[in-house]
């Protein structure tokens, strides 16, 4: 809590046209030394009693004729940051603003401020302040004459509620500004929680990918298997007939590009089996313008007719080590997708 709302604001604002009840305010609040004994003798014998202590607190009182005059000093006083806890205002000021024109004018600019509306019995009727003012718990009416005592009881009054006020006020902020941070913590850990959850559905979709290409790849090795099967049969009868010495050579050179075919065939499917990780690769020592030589018929088959083939090739051939099917499947890939960014004929 500040300071400031821990100290009791004993500032009270007098706006009144006679002259005279300003000297009467002043000497209920502000009482001369001397004359202030007198006074305190004269209330105990009339109340039985001795005043409490509370009752001889002075207070600091500034004075206005008029409600324009008033609502000056009250804007003053709150930029000075020294405002006024209380005010006692008369019902008729003529011939500036009435009482209840004052306090309309004055809440608007300070509406913290505790009033007493002092009036006589024929200046205004509750109904007509309340039309005019509302339903306020910071007004209070006070119909003249009034005595010494209550204005002083009103006064500490007033004061204290002002000081209570402006505490709880000043708590209503402390927890707004920790319901303010608590939701910030809370929207921060929405936002990580919607994060993880993201990052989870991301996971869970990652890990049904991953499922889907596994089962891939039991089927493609499954499939791969059995057509290397048959690619098996195929060479064998290929190769069974190329042993023919009696084989006539026009026939020859087809038997000779079905055992091609069918070898590059078995190498695509080992690499299914590797794929579906059923086989491992097998790297060799290879001379790449022989692997380019053997699938040059077969590139040319897939480019067509209308798309020229060259290749140039390094003189006395580039050695790698690598898997033969691999490498004849990259040659094949370069050579399909060239081919399809070629501009066609409309």
């Amino acid at each position: 809590m500040l300071e400031s709302n821990r100290i009791p604001n004993r500032r009270i604002l007098i706006i009144d046209d006679n002259e005279a009840i300003h000297r009467d305010y002043l000497k209920v609040f502000c009482p001369a030394a001397g004359s202030g004994a007198a006074v305190h003798e004269a209330e105990a014998l009339i109340f039985d009693d001795v005043v409490p202590a509370v009752a001889r607190a002075s207070f600091q009182v500034d004075f206005a004729f008029q409600g324009a005059e008033g609502l000056e000093l009250v804007r003053r006083a709150v930029r000075e940051q020294r405002p006024y806890a209380m005010a006692f205002i008369d019902g008729r000021m003529p011939p500036g603003w009435d009482g209840v024109e004052t306090i309309a004018k004055i809440w608007r600019e300070y509406p913290d401020l505790q009033v007493v509306l002092c009036t006589a019995y024929s200046d205004y009727s509750l109904q007509e302040i309340l039309n005019q003012l509302g339903i306020c718990d910071q007004l209070v009416i006070l119909k003249k004459p009034f005595d010494n005592i209550e204005v002083l009881q009103l006064a500490h009054a007033l004061t204290e509620k002002w000081l209570l006020l402006q505490q709880a006020k000043e708590k209503t902020g402390d927890l707004e500004r920790r319901v303010a941070e608590r939701t910030s913590e809370l929207e921060a850990a929405n936002d990580k929680l919607r994060t993880e959850i993201a990052e989870r559905h991301q996971a869970e979709g990652n890990f049904r990918q991953s499922q889907k290409m596994e089962a891939i790849g039991q089927l493609a090795g499954g499939v791969a298997h059995d057509f290397n099967n048959m690619l098996t049969v195929i060479r064998g009868y290929a190769q069974c007939l190329l042993t023919d010495p009696m084989l006539d050579h026009k026939v020859r050179g087809p038997l000779q590009q079905i055992d091609g075919a069918a070898e590059r065939a078995a190498n695509l499917t080992r690499q299914l089996l590797a794929f579906s990780r059923k086989q491992v690769l097998q790297p060799e020592l290879l001379n790449l313008n022989e692997v380019i030589g053997l699938i040059t018929k077969m590139l040319h088959r897939i480019l067509g007719e209308d798309i020229a083939l060259q290749i140039q090739s390094t003189p006395g051939g580039a050695g790698v080590r690598a898997d033969r099917a691999m490498i004849e499947q990259v040659l094949l890939n370069l050579v399909i997708n060239a081919r399809d960014a070629m501009p066609r004929a409309r």
